[in-house]
């Protein structure tokens, strides 16, 4: 569990103001407590309440959200490398290792050596060229997480006062006291195919504030004595060389989070509550509100005329 200490309006520990995970209840996947611990991945998602990934599905539409709880979920090669990033980067998570080439009997006898090695363990396989490349990255970041005060890898875990839904979050890195300049900023990790400086399209375009504004929410709910400037950053890395990385920060009270963030978390908490109390089998009854089938106009953003006319400029 995190003790936060030295901060003023802290609590002295997180037990003092918090119900501790009942285990039962997160077993049998039901039951509503909060808690904020550091919790096996397994865990986490066995637990049986709405995550910011589910949220986003549901403002799609219902049946997006629908069709992400019910359909099959299987790994993918950006997946895992991201899961490994993740791992070495932040200090916590599952071993990385480099796979053998199971074309040669040398290679499957090295791997059977190596499962029997790291038996009942969670092992990410990436080929040979992305531990390197994801060693790289983790020495191009080097300490900035392991360095701060806080914990990677914890669980947030409510119930939404407005809805009394179960509501739910991993941090990458929950700090345990604020910043220098006062604001306690829960860190996630992303990695990218992009430039970083791009980050601020990619943040409008997968709903990130959204993530950001959920996180905070779950910890004023998990923390409820801390009082002070609450924050959000991101810290961005590209993958390829020279895996150079930045920062972005939110605050809380940014219009990003209180005029667009919010209201779009709220709309869909309203709504999964809406086909939890009003129909039989609510995932069932959401696939029938799938996208609108109207005619839409097509409009770009303000920022993407803005790119293009820049371009088109450029050839007079």
């Amino acid at each position: 569990m995190l003790t936060p200490n030295d901060v003023d309006d802290f609590p002295d520990s997180v037990a003092d103001t918090i119900e501790v995970l009942d285990k039962e209840a997160l077993k049998s996947k039901k039951g509503k407590a909060m808690t904020v611990e550091q919790m096996t991945d397994d865990d986490y998602f066995a637990f049986d309440a709405v995550d910011q990934t589910a949220l986003k599905k549901y403002l799609v539409s219902p049946l997006a959200y629908s069709q992400y709880l019910t359909g099959e979920h299987s790994s993918s090669p950006q997946f895992e490398f991201g899961k490994a990033a993740h791992s070495l980067i932040l200090g916590s998570g599952p071993e990385v290792l480099a796979k053998p080439n199971l074309r040669t009997k040398e290679g499957k006898a090295m791997y059977a050596e190596t499962l029997k090695l790291h038996e009942g363990e969670d092992i990410v396989w990436l080929s040979p060229d992305d531990v390197e490349k994801v060693e790289a990255m983790r020495d191009m970041v080097g300490d900035f997480f392991t360095k701060l005060d806080g914990q990677p890898e914890v669980a947030m875990i409510a119930t939404d006062p407005d809805t009394g839904l179960s509501i739910k979050g991993k941090a990458d890195w929950l700090p345990s006291t604020p910043d220098p300049d006062g604001v306690l900023r829960i860190r996630d990790y992303k990695t990218t195919v992009k430039s970083p400086d791009e980050f601020e399209r990619s943040c409008w375009q997968y709903g990130y504030h959204i993530q950001a504004a959920f996180y905070m929410r779950l910890y004023r709910l998990t923390m409820p004595e801390y009082k002070r400037p609450l924050g959000f950053e991101f810290i961005v890395q590209e993958k390829n060389p020279p895996f150079d990385w930045m920062r972005y920060e939110i605050q809380e009270d940014s219009p990003i989070i209180t005029e667009l963030a919010e209201p779009k978390i709220n709309h869909a908490l309203q709504g999964i509550k809406w086909f939890r109390d009003n129909t039989e089998d609510p995932l069932e009854a959401m696939r029938a509100y799938g996208l609108p089938k109207y005619p839409k106009d097509v409009v770009f953003p303000d920022w993407k005329l803005l790119e293009e006319e820049e371009e088109i400029e450029s050839w007079r």
